[in-house]
């Protein structure tokens, strides 16, 4: 058998990423001890991480900002935006209906990583 462990999204600053996942994601942290963070939703792990001088030269580079391969899924993409927005993050592509039938946005948080968020039709 094998799962989903953790999902890793870099970040430059965990302080100033803390509230926007905390309200935009409903994270609870259950470890913050800089430069790593973690949190549960549902069964998966998410490590919220900054840079660091032990990790490998581009992990930076690659590893903060750009589209991530993660799909969050709500019931209200609309008031998901509006939280989105609150927290200082952006819209990056305005909700749409995919050919699927769903409705799909994309959002970044405060360091450029991007999420797909979409909503059963």
């Amino acid at each position: 058998m094998i799962k989903i462990s953790s999902i890793l999204i870099g970040v430059n600053s965990l302080p100033k990423a803390k509230p926007f996942y905390e309200k935009v994601f409903g994270f609870v942290f259950d470890e913050f001890r800089p430069p790593f963070a973690s949190a549960m939703m549902g069964d998966v792990e998410f490590n919220i991480e900054e840079d660091e001088t032990y990790r490998h030269a581009d992990w930076g580079k690659k590893n903060v900002g750009g589209r991530k391969s993660v799909t969050f899924q709500t019931d209200n993409l609309n008031a998901f935006l509006k939280i989105v927005l609150q927290e200082g993050g952006k819209i990056i592509e305005e909700p749409a209906k995919q050919p699927w039938g769903w409705y799909n946005s994309v959002i970044s948080d405060l360091d450029g990583n991007e999420f797909v968020i979409e909503q059963e039709a």
